[in-house]
């Protein structure tokens, strides 16, 4: 079956703008190029479009403003095509008032009666029964059964047409707030969010600026925006870690045990959920209305459904123009195949291979998207009309006039970011050292705290960094001491959470996942907490942050000079570790009561909370303090030492 663009169009219009799940099960029939490829591919979608609007309905008909009831068949066991697309029948024929009701009853007409189109739940239903009637015959569907498929039963006008039919909800944003921040001197609030629209798994930040009683109640949830009301999804879709990609993603509902429940990722990964999420489950099929909707009007007035729409449009004109297709030839040949073997030696197209592990097979990507596979992978010239500074300026610098040594600089003017990568690691190594480090041991994440503090501070500063700010190229300062690191790009994330570790997304995320995938990063998010447990490992006092918003501008200073060593003698004997003065007095405080807080140990020692907590994260590390909740007493093999 050969299709032209303008029959092509409504599967690349639905990659672009459609919610994440929904584009990128559109994206994956628009690439099958057999048939018994876009026989499945057609059916999965459809699997996923239904997944997607039956949480939509059930999150919407739980925010219900009345008693109204619904007749519902209880979930349980391994959840299938059909479970989801009953859900979403019998919802539609409830009549609660609920933000959603309206859409939904135009997409899944069941009864003559109702007014509307019902498009969606026809052609839902012709493809379930499809589903059905292949079974297992569809994993090893050949191309003539499959030709003769595509010829009778027509899968792909089937899934057209419930998507034209369910259009009106799928043009409600789906998003994230990861924070919020009042502002006072403007009484309202900012909201860093990441909008789940297109295909792309890596979706970077956006900020909106709503009115001071449109905050949001939950964090790092996903909701959907009807309107003026912000529904959120949970238990049905959940934002957490994808184990497999080892990113924060969406987990959809897929089971229902007596004390669990079970995820799947997009990929299809099966992840345990937690019994709470059970509990609201059984509330739900109980009659129990479970939660309110979040109103939310930005500070120009408009709602965020509004907002979206301003914003599908600009990007529907880039894809009818082909913005965003991905043109490997345009970037540097050699980093493209260095960075093809470290994902795999013996692929024999790096191309086909990068597009499959990095863009999960996508030829097309959104203009942010391109902008970091440029700075990524681009020839110099690119990388330099890109940023409009230089990339990175590295500096040995002279203790004695705290000037840059002029034989030991190097300033990388305009090579891509991987190229970047390395000549940075070997100016670190030489001028500290460690001659014999090259740039392909950055997979290694383990070693000595200089390696450990190598591969932490480059490859965090290349994530993080604000490329589109060009006032000033990253800096790397080393002294004989300590070194600091310079960047534009305030911290997302505040500087007292930095050590929590990986709960929001990198400003650059495409940047982040290219980097995880060859082993140069892990969980995003937890690069500074690793090189602060680094620190304490060996002794050296912890990394220090500066994070200034109005500047734009980020830095961290690690003081390489290791701490006084004056050990308790006592304490060395009985715990067997090395302690400095300050880890041997918190531990002498902690083990004079039953169980001593933060500030009841600052008191006993007189030291400040922060150097409290550093204390005690070593000897929580060292295994001779314990901890419940806000509570630290001595650990139970000691307490048994002392008797």
């Amino acid at each position: 079956m050969t299709e032209t663009a303008a029959e092509q169009w409504p599967l690349r219009r639905g990659s672009l703008i459609y919610p994440t799940p929904v584009a990128i099960a559109c994206g994956r029939v628009l690439r099958a190029r057999t048939a018994a490829e876009r026989v499945n591919a057609c059916l999965k979608a459809a699997e996923v479009l239904t997944r997607y609007l039956a949480a939509v309905a059930v999150a919407s008909f739980a925010s219900r403003d009345d008693d109204a009831e619904a007749k519902l068949s209880e979930l349980s066991g391994n959840l299938s095509f059909g479970h989801f697309l009953t859900t979403v029948q019998e919802i539609t024929a409830a009549r609660g008032q609920h933000p959603a009701q309206q859409l939904l009853r135009y997409s899944f007409r069941v009864s003559k009666k109702e007014k509307g189109s019902g498009a969606t739940n026809e052609a839902l239903s012709q493809l379930l029964t499809l589903r059905n009637r292949l079974g297992h015959e569809l994993a090893t569907l050949d191309e003539t059964r499959a030709g003769l498929v595509e010829a009778d039963d027509r899968p792909l006008v089937a899934l057209l047409h419930a998507l034209v039919g369910a259009e009106a909800l799928l043009a409600l944003p789906l998003f994230v707030v990861e924070q919020q921040e009042w502002v006072k001197k403007d009484g309202v609030f900012v909201l860093r969010r990441l909008l789940l629209m297109g295909e792309s798994l890596d979706p970077a930040p956006t900020f909106a600026v709503v009115q001071r009683d449109s905050s949001i109640e939950n964090l790092r949830v996903p909701y959907v925006a009807v309107g003026e009301s912000c529904v959120q999804l949970p238990p049905w879709i959940l934002w957490g870690i994808d184990e497999k990609r080892r990113n924060l993603s969406l987990l959809f509902l897929d089971g229902v045990e007596e004390n669990k429940v079970v995820y799947c990722t997009i990929d299809g990964t099966k992840q345990d959920g937690a019994a709470p999420h059970a509990d609201a489950l059984r509330d739900f099929f109980g009659g129990v209305i479970s939660r309110t909707f979040d109103t939310v009007l930005l500070a120009d007035g408009r709602h965020l459904a509004q907002e979206w729409a301003d914003i599908r449009e600009r990007i529907e004109e880039g894809g009818r123009r082909q913005d965003g297709t991905v043109d490997w030839n345009i970037f540097d040949a050699t980093t493209l195949r260095w960075y093809a073997q470290r994902l795999d030696r013996d692929a024999p197209d790096p191309h086909a291979l990068i597009r499959e592990r990095l863009l999960d097979g996508r030829y097309h990507v959104e203009p942010d998207e391109l902008r970091q596979l440029t700075l990524l992978f681009g020839r110099p010239a690119d990388v330099r009309s890109r940023l409009q500074r230089d990339v990175l300026d590295l500096r040995v610098i002279d203790p004695q006039s705290m000037r840059p040594v002029k034989d030991k600089r190097d300033t990388v003017e305009s090579a891509n970011l991987i190229e970047a990568l390395k000549r940075a690691v070997r100016f670190f190594a030489e001028h500290t050292g460690m001659k014999d480090v090259d740039p392909d041991d950055l997979s290694r994440t383990e070693g000595t705290i200089d390696y450990l503090t190598l591969r932490e501070i480059f490859v965090n500063q290349t994530i993080h960094q604000d490329y589109r700010d060009s006032t000033a190229a990253a800096q790397i300062e080393l002294y004989p001491d300590r070194v600091t690191v310079f960047n534009t790009g305030y911290s997302l994330v505040p500087t007292d959470k930095l050590l929590d570790g990986g709960k929001s997304q990198s400003r650059n995320p495409l940047i982040a996942r290219a980097l995880r995938l060859i082993g140069f990063a892990e969980i995003s998010g937890s690069g500074i907490r690793a090189l602060h447990r680094a620190c304490q490992q060996a002794r050296r006092r912890a990394p220090t942050f500066e994070s200034d918003k109005d500047a734009n501008s980020f830095a961290l200073t690690l003081d390489w000079s290791e701490e006084a060593v004056d050990v308790d003698t006592y304490w060395q004997t009985l715990v067997g570790v090395h302690l400095t003065q300050r880890q041997a007095a918190v531990l002498h405080a902690v083990a004079s009561v039953a169980s001593a807080t933060i500030p009841v140990i600052e008191s006993a020692t007189a030291m400040s909370a922060e150097d409290v907590a550093e204390a005690i994260d070593f000897l929580l590390l060292q295994r001779v303090v314990e901890q419940d909740e806000a509570n630290f007493r001595l650990a139970q093999h000691l307490r048994e030492k002392l008797g």
